[in-house]
């Protein structure tokens, strides 16, 4: 009789045991602020980034301009640390790249901002930037002003009113169309938020934003974006809530079936601690950085801190219009090579320094015929490099002819569209029917590849592209006056090879007779390319 009463109180030990350690390894993860945290220590671990203030030195600081500017903006508002190398690598990187997107260069004048920069790019991007590229550029824009930096057209109240403006019916608000959309309404709201106290039509207007954003909540937490869940719309709402003062683990409109956003986000969290933008899928690096921000924004907001865009270093009143590193676009020198015969001038002007070297060395008796020998082996070498060096001007480049190519092996289609855009915008480089370049032939030769081909169709029909990185690994940053992040932070040029999304870069895909090429500007990674 003892042996059974053993053997059944052992038992129920053990359920108790296993009822109270299974949901531990899951929801508790998430839904306490020590898990929380977990989700930031996790990416910084996957990053290799044990030392913060060495990874801000090193990798972000290489990578200033190209990847690094959201890890700084939310660490800069995670802890003390010094960004001042960060800050001098991005003005030269801005210094040598022009920045064609408003949204973008509004982004790296919030982020010289948020490390208390003093440069004159942050007043320069909000002088010309605020409202020249869809909502986008108004949130981005409203953000700076809200931190007390000023534009010469617009001030906070004022963008804020606009973008009530853009409201849609269903409360909610989007890149195009009259239905909004979870992630834009979400960075709409983060925008807004510092306006809710002291503006009722703001308020009404929020109000309505959550409404609509908790019933586009799905069952796990999380949120679809065309039909697929994924972590980055959830991490926007998690920092619009966050913005708001809205605890999302308390408050019910935000939790389904036991489920809150952060049980949402968790799902997407990958083994070594990045995220993936899919479910099962691999580590996504733009997921991952969204939802370090989106911890550092909810870990604000439990240690009673401002929102996460309500910025800590800020430093409006140093910055002057006209100051920027940034070279004036417009005040260039005319170059030599857009003239005619530029060759021979150039060749001319060389023998007239020539000339000039030697006569100088006569008349300070330096008469060695080595001296004589040196210059002349200077002036050819600089004949020989402009010779064989081919300057083209614009017009030259952008001829209208297609190349001439040998041992010719077939021919591909090439299209360009930007059809998530079409009818929603009524800038000059978008056109109506969504059609850049509508499918045209193009002889290809062995080793061609879709970079190539582009870069063809670009000299043949006029088009502006812009690439980062070498031809092999190209990346395509804007086409026509169409920017990535022009739309959005996962919007950006996609190519699809006979309908499908090769897994290598367009520089490195090389191409086959009858191959089917189509360039699309995709608001989503291209998940909303059919």
């Amino acid at each position: 009789m003892k042996n059974k009463l053993f053997s059944v109180l052992v038992c129920c030990l053990a359920i108790v045991f296993l009822l109270g350690a299974v949901p531990c390894s899951a929801e508790s993860t998430a839904n306490d602020t020590a898990g929380v945290q977990a989700f930031l220590d996790g990416i910084l671990a996957y990053h290799g980034a044990a030392d913060i203030q060495g990874w801000i030195n090193g990798y972000l600081t290489q990578n200033a301009g190209i990847s690094a500017e959201w890890y700084v903006f939310a660490l800069s508002q995670y802890g003390d640390y010094d960004f001042s190398a960060y800050e001098l690598s991005l003005l030269e990187y801005l210094s040598e790249n022009e920045v064609h997107s408003a949204s973008s260069r509004l982004k790296y004048a919030l982020c010289l901002a948020t490390v208390g920069s003093t440069d004159g790019y942050i007043a320069q991007a909000i002088n010309d930037s605020i409202g020249v590229q869809g909502i986008m550029s108004w949130i981005y824009g409203l953000h700076l002003l809200n931190n007390g930096y000023v534009c010469e057209e617009y001030t906070a109240d004022e963008v804020s009113e606009i973008l009530l403006d853009l409201q849609c019916a269903d409360g909610g608000w989007s890149l195009t169309g009259t239905s909004g959309t979870e992630d834009v309404t979400a960075m709409t709201v983060q925008a807004l938020a510092p306006h809710c106290k002291k503006n009722t039509a703001v308020q009404d207007a929020v109000t309505r934003a959550l409404t609509f954003l908790s019933e586009r909540q799905q069952a796990d937490g999380d949120y679809h974006t065309y039909g697929e869940g994924n972590p980055e719309c959830t991490a926007q709402v998690l920092v619009a809530l966050s913005s708001l003062g809205i605890d999302c683990q308390s408050d019910t409109r935000f939790i389904k079936n036991g489920n809150t956003l952060l049980n949402g986000i968790l799902k997407y969290r990958c083994e070594g601690g990045g995220f993936s933008h899919t479910l099962g899928g691999d580590v996504n690096g733009t997921a991952t950085v969204q939802v370090f921000y989106a911890t550092v924004s909810y870990l604000r907001m439990k240690n009673g801190a401002s929102a996460l865009y309500v910025l800590d270093h800020a430093n409006p009143s140093a910055t002057e219009p006209g100051e920027s590193v940034a070279p004036d676009k417009d005040e260039k020198e005319p170059d030599a090579q857009n003239s005619g015969g530029y060759k021979l001038w150039a060749c001319v002007g060389i023998i007239g320094m020539g000339g000039a070297a030697c006569l100088i060395l006569f008349l300070m008796r330096k008469r060695s015929y080595k001296n004589f020998v040196a210059v002349l082996i200077l002036v050819a070498i600089g004949i020989g490099v402009v010779l064989l060096t081919d300057f083209q001007s614009t017009e030259d480049y952008y001829n209208g002819q297609d190349a001439v190519k040998e041992n010719v092996i077939g021919s591909v289609t090439l299209s360009i569209r930007c059809d998530t855009m079409a009818g929603s915008s009524d800038a000059e480089h978008i056109p109506t029917d969504g059609v850049i370049l509508d499918a045209v032939v193009f002889k290809i030769a062995e080793g061609d590849t879709v970079y190539s081909i582009l870069t063809e169709a670009a000299r043949k029909y006029g088009l502006l592209v812009e690439n980062e990185g070498s031809a092999k690994l190209a990346y395509i940053s804007g086409i026509n006056g169409l920017y990535e992040y022009d739309f959005g932070d996962l919007s950006g040029w996609v190519y699809l090879v006979n309908g499908e999304s090769p897994s290598v870069g367009c520089g490195e895909y090389r191409l086959s007779d009858g191959d089917v090429i189509e360039w699309h500007y995709s608001l989503n990674l291209g998940n909303d390319i059919k």
